[in-house]
């Protein structure tokens, strides 16, 4: 085993529960560097819409983590966007700065000494001065997104008018500070090579002759353990898990219900069409006589997916990697997913995963599975397979474990 590391692991949102994919990305490598025999601290905002719950938390993982969370206000204040916005800074960003955090941070920097101090996502980047002033760690971002871009697709889906032009003006302050930001830190460590490939390039563009430290780590995930038992049964409904209060989700399933939806009810009369995820849209009811099942929030994403289901991801908009195909590939679903939403994973269509980005061919897709049983079978079973070769989270933390250790020495 390799040297043991001290790191602190900043997060925006607290890794536990694990209610959506940024929260799976985070925990599980917090689980994977302790598994390599790292001490990991873990600290992190918590708000309105992320808020803590130590009871989700768990006695031995509070101990090991020495886990601390901080309240940060992050509700939209058109004020603040607006000062923000003259001020030439990202709003997207500031919003998760508070004062609070800052002391925390340097209450926690001046008691203990760590070698690797890592920021998850852009989210909290603003710390970065109040880390260099007490700490000589290396301070490598993990960057789930690269979030202009991300901002910027969904943008461009979205009608126009005031929001979108509100939003476009945000992402151009957000691409700055992304830029910035980037030539700041010691490291960076991408989830998709895409998101690696941008963020190398902009440092060689900013830097011609630096050496740029900057990996593509993909998320992990404890595969063998992971519920499916389902992998032998017929699906018998198409599903979607993924929180509704993130643009891109809501943009995707919208079509996906108002546009997909009808044409797959043409082909496959009886099909039902399963939306389970948190902040559902308060006008979505179920839809008996359409097939629709609004199932909101479930208690156990795992125990959802481990069910006789066609998991469809329809995203048009984000970057990074979906980590809910991650969990879906590691239960042994049949999927069915868009360009946009594969991204990230070196899967084979019509193997593992049908990637269809039109109305019409993903209605076909999904049709063609639910008339298929035994394809659909099929593919699940080499998800899986998939997934037990490719996204282990102990082999991604030996990656991370590399990855930190040539920082640390160089």
């Amino acid at each position: 085993m390799s040297t043991p590391l001290r790191i602190l692991q900043i997060c925006h949102k607290p890794p536990r529960p694990s209610v959506d994919g940024g929260c799976l990305a985070m925990d599980s490598l917090t689980q994977g560097l302790m598994m390599e025999g790292h001490r990991v601290k873990v600290m992190t905002l918590h708000t309105h819409k992320h808020p803590y719950k130590p009871k989700a938390l768990g006695e031995d993982y509070v101990l090991a983590t020495r886990f601390q969370a901080v309240f940060a206000d992050t509700a939209l204040s058109f004020r603040d966007a607006a000062t923000h916005m003259v001020a030439g800074e990202s709003y997207h960003l500031n919003r998760f700065h508070v004062p609070e955090m800052d002391r925390a941070i340097e209450e926690c920097l001046r008691a203990e000494v760590f070698d690797v101090i890592l920021l998850e996502s852009l989210f909290v980047s603003s710390y970065l001065p109040a880390i260099r002033r007490l700490s000589d760690a290396e301070v490598i971002l993990r960057a789930h997104n690269v979030e202009h871009q991300l901002w910027a697709e969904v943008a461009q889906n979205m009608d126009k008018g005031p929001k979108r032009w509100l939003l476009k003006l945000f992402q151009t302050k957000l691409k700055d500070q992304e830029i910035q930001i980037a030539g700041q830190v010691d490291g960076i460590v991408a989830i998709s090579a895409h998101d690696a490939e941008w963020f190398q390039g902009t440092l060689v563009d900013l830097h011609p002759n630096e050496a740029h430290r900057v990996a593509h780590v993909p998320f992990g995930l404890d595969v063998e353990q992971t519920l499916h038992t389902a992998m032998g049964t017929p699906p018998h409904r198409v599903l979607h898990l993924g929180a509704m209060d993130w643009s891109p989700n809501l943009q995707g399933v919208t079509w996906l219900k108002d546009e997909v939806w009808p044409m797959v009810r043409q082909t496959c009369p009886d099909a039902t069409l399963a939306l389970a995820g948190r902040n559902m849209p308060e006008d979505w009811k179920s839809l008996p006589d359409q097939g629709i099942d609004i199932l909101g929030e479930v208690d156990n994403a795992q125990a959802t997916y481990d069910t006789p289901s066609i998991v469809v991801v329809p995203l048009h908009a984000g970057s990074g990697m979906r980590i809910k195909i991650a969990e879906a590939l590691a239960a042994g679903r049949p999927l069915v997913t868009t360009t946009k939403g594969m991204e990230g994973l070196d899967l084979t269509h019509r193997k593992e995963v049908i990637v269809a980005n039109s109305s019409e061919d993903m209605a076909e897709a999904i049709a063609h599975l639910l008339q298929h049983p035994q394809e659909a079978l099929d593919m699940g079973a080499q998800g899986r397979e998939w997934a037990l070769r490719h996204l282990g989270h102990q082999a991604r933390a030996q990656a991370w474990t590399s990855f930190l250790h040539q920082a640390v020495k160089a």
